[in-house]
């Protein structure tokens, strides 16, 4: 496989446009062709690879007249692995762009400690110091209540890049805050309430409908207590079953099928139903190894 690690689905790649075109393969395409890689590579992008399945390929492009002979060229750009095909360029930018996120993720985390202990330092020792029972009272107040504006800042920090930026702290979002704090007193626990957010694909947005959490679902109390207690993770895994959206759509019967090679009988491929692959050989398209048989015995039977 060219995927490896754990990633959240992002819904926009780069597009580099002067080696798109000074692609040899890509100025060999016609206009229709190139189309139909555009196509491909955008799905290929959200579903990590398309099915390498002529009948799939050509309802994913809308069913082109002469789809087969269009893709020939097409297919040039892709590479074959466990069933679907992959551009491996657009690997190559999944993998960096996966690489920046957890960079900037555990930068945000380091950031949010920091802010966190510069917001609660100073509170006590700026008190006058003549007056201890007063400065103990207000420093102990201050611990007990929450310092919304460190939370908002961890949020945006640890997941702003993904889910929806908080851009205020309204009544209602200190209200909830408060209601969490009530039996957390501790910003360290938003810090972990968040990142354990980050791991759950539901609600970073891994979802049929591409719904996000944002920060008022995230501090719901009912919310809280399932992401920390892994409720949304047992969920996905218990239904996560074949998440593919091709496959379900599609499913065929996954019988496998050996394939070869009219002109070189030794080359042989097994694969599912529909595999579309060609001789390495001649560049002749396999066909199924049975049919092949059939029809040659077929054809011996009625010139004899």
């Amino acid at each position: 496989m060219l995927l490896g690690k754990k990633e959240n689905k992002s819904p926009a790649f780069q597009f580099y446009a002067r080696d798109f075109l000074a692609d040899i393969n890509v100025q060999l395409m016609n206009m229709e062709q190139r189309g139909i890689y555009i196509t491909l590579l955008s799905y290929a992008w959200l579903e990590r690879g398309v099915p390498n399945d002529m009948r799939k390929l050509k309802l994913l492009c809308n069913n082109p007249e002469n789809f087969e002979e269009l893709i020939v060229d097409v297919l040039a750009c892709f590479e074959e692995s466990d069933g679907k095909l992959y551009n491996k360029r657009m690997e190559s930018v999944r993998a960096e762009q996966i690489e920046r996120k957890e960079k900037a993720s555990e930068a945000g985390k380091i950031g949010a400690k920091k802010r966190w202990q510069s917001h609660s330092d100073p509170i006590a020792t700026a008190l006058p110091s003549d007056n201890s029972a007063t400065a103990t009272t207000t420093a102990t107040a201050s611990k007990k209540g929450p310092i919304y504006k460190a939370i908002v800042e961890n949020y945006n920090d640890i997941l702003g890049d993904t889910l929806p930026q908080a851009k205020s702290i309204n009544l209602k979002r200190k209200s909830l805050i408060r209601s969490i704090w009530k039996d957390n007193p501790d910003t360290a626990y938003f810090i972990d309430l968040f990142s354990k957010v980050k791991d759950i694909p539901f609600l970073m947005g891994d979802n049929d409908k591409g719904w996000m959490a944002d920060l008022d679902f995230i501090l719901r109390p009912d919310k809280v207590t399932k992401i920390m207690e892994g409720s949304y993770k047992s969920n996905s895994n218990k239904k996560s079953g074949n998440n593919n959206k091709f496959d379900n759509k599609y499913r065929d019967d996954e019988k496998k099928i050996t394939y070869t090679c009219p002109n070189h009988a030794d080359v042989n491929k097994v694969g599912i139903k529909n595999l579309h692959t060609y001789c390495p050989k001649c560049r002749t398209q396999l066909v199924e190894k049975d049919s092949l048989i059939y029809n040659k015995t077929i054809s011996k039977a009625m010139t004899s």
